[in-house]
């Protein structure tokens, strides 16, 4: 079709200039890649997205965006993935046909990814997350499309971005990432949409107060040909995402395949751009070639699937259409261990506000961490000499710290917060009585209780319960 229009171009091209003279080649390749340029519904909407554009990116003009033409490439975005001995199929199974203590014996506690179907297919997002519906509800909403390099967000309104999900010709273009669904009162409409899967029950990262915690959740429209290039997620964490609209391909590594190779650093030429759709049109197939013993896992996405995501696996994603998901990373009874002993040396402050409350509320887990820690003759920050750093560390990663803006003044969890780990009803750390839903008065839980608990502890130290 372009090729069509290419040739049409051509034969109109002196009239369509305004001028009869002879023209050059190129010339007529800068006025028919203009003719192709989107043309959006709303009149601001060009330029707020060339704001976003000029914020995101610092190292190609906002104009360039488009530069490699894969809008008109639309077989990669159609390749079929073909496995053999070294691409592996990632594994699949319908919801209807596990369990919660099947999933986690034989998926979570193993360390394996797997793609759950029909996981969120009776969701209401289902229909309340096509773009239409987004933007009737969110219309005038600014969403979080990026970072400067400063880091500050880049925000847009609702109706200008689904403006541009329906006209954009990027490479790879904007990607809404939206971390504040719960802090904002516009957006927290989203949270009546989904429910937790019942596949993570456990959140241990909750026991923690709001304003401390790390990321978690992140809500997410991604154009087509938008992804994410190849990573592992923060602290070791494992994570679930959920599609309700549009498909997803995942490539992921195992966390033994080494950070150069998983990335495929090398693998890039003079020129080339290193965005998600560009690793899945070239530079996959060159990893490939050139480590032939390196297994990758490839799959497809579709709405109402859910993949799980094992922490310390790298993984990637490209939009194969316009894509609405939601994705959570949590820490359980299956990566505990590494999280905690992760977080202590790179987010110390973290570390610390977690650990005083696990000795406040869940004595059990707190036996875990200290016993992780004497193991390893972890002393915390607080146990420290002053100036005295980590043995193995490095100024940029966890000493106390730039990468760690959390306060130490950071209040300890509250009642209600601790109701998300231990479900509503149940008090800890007040001496007071709490009344349960059917009006009978539940047993009290305070501190003193909580000191004999910890004094209680078993032996191991199991987590196996907060």
């Amino acid at each position: 079709q372009s090729q069509l229009l290419w040739d049409r171009k051509q034969l109109s091209f002196p009239a369509m200039c305004g001028r009869q003279e002879d023209v050059s080649n190129a010339d007529k390749k800068k006025a028919f890649a203009h003719s192709l340029k989107p043309s959006f519904q709303h009149r601001r909407t060009a330029g707020e997205i060339h704001r976003c554009r000029k914020g995101q990116r610092t190292d190609i003009k906002p104009t360039e965006w488009d530069k490699f033409g894969y809008a008109q490439k639309e077989d990669v975005l159609n390749r079929e993935i073909v496995y053999d001995s070294q691409t592996l199929p990632i594994p699949r199974v319908k919801r209807n046909d596990i369990t919660p203590e099947e999933f986690f014996k034989e998926f979570a506690e193993k360390k394996r990814p797997v793609i759950i179907e029909d996981a969120c297919s009776t969701w209401p997002a289902s229909s309340r997350w096509s773009l239409e519906a987004l933007e009737e509800r969110f219309r005038h909403i600014d969403f979080k499309v990026g970072k400067t390099d400063k880091g500050k967000n880049i925000q847009l309104k609702m109706k200008y971005f689904i403006d541009y999900c329906r006209h954009q010709q990027d490479d790879s273009p904007l990607y809404l990432f939206e971390t504040k669904i719960d802090d904002t009162s516009s957006m927290r409409h989203l949270l009546d949409d989904f429910e937790m899967p019942d596949l993570f029950p456990h959140d241990w990262f909750a026991l923690m107060n709001h304003d401390a915690r790390p990321p978690h959740r992140w809500w997410c429209i991604g154009p087509k040909r938008s992804g994410t290039t190849v990573h592992t997620d923060p602290l070791g964490t494992a994570a679930w995402n959920a599609v309700t609209h549009g498909v997803k391909r995942w490539v992921l590594f195992e966390p033994s395949t080494p950070k150069r190779i998983a990335k495929a650093k090398d693998m890039v030429q003079k020129g080339e751009d290193t965005e998600a759709i560009m690793y899945f049109d070239f530079l996959l197939p060159r990893l490939k070639e050139a480590y032939p013993d390196v297994r990758c896992y490839e799959g497809l996405q579709h709405p109402g699937d859910l993949i799980f995501v094992p922490g310390d696996w790298w993984h990637g994603v490209l939009n194969l259409e316009d894509c609405v998901a939601v994705t959570q990373n949590y820490c359980g009874p299956d990566n505990f261990d590494s999280v905690w002993c992760r977080a202590r040396k790179d987010r110390e402050k973290v570390a610390y506000l977690w650990w005083r409350n696990m000795r406040k509320f869940a004595p059990r887990l707190y036996a875990r961490a200290q016993e992780l820690n004497q193991r390893d003759g972890f002393r915390m920050r607080h146990m420290r000499l002053k100036g005295e750093k980590l043995e193995n560390s490095d100024d940029s990663s966890s000493d106390s710290s730039s990468s760690d803006s959390t306060s130490d003044d950071a209040e300890d969890l509250n009642v209600e917060g601790i109701e998300a780990i231990l479900g509503p009803g149940i008090h800890l750390g007040e001496k007071k009585r709490s009344v349960s839903m059917t009006g009978t008065e539940d047993a009290v839980v305070t501190e003193d209780a909580a000191r004999a608990s910890r004094r209680r502890c078993d032996g191991n130290g199991s987590p196996s319960g907060v």
